[in-house]
């Protein structure tokens, strides 16, 4: 079984987040959670699978 990877995140808006070496979705998750914790990303957000790469999408807020 082959692993899936990824070499690119984009924000749900367009917006490059990365752009470079192929990663899998759990290291992807830990880029993510690290940006969350430096203020770079908004908490809530969550990674998307599509078919050009990941998408950070933001929870919908009520």
């Amino acid at each position: 079984m082959d692993t899936a990877t990824y070499h690119t995140i984009r924000h749900a808006d367009g917006q490059p987040f990365y752009d470079g070496e192929p990663i899998t979705l759990a290291d992807a998750q830990v880029m993510i959670n690290e940006a969350i914790a430096r203020g770079d990303v908004e908490v809530g957000s969550y990674l998307h699978i599509d078919a050009d790469g990941l998408i950070i999408e933001r929870e919908a807020v009520l």
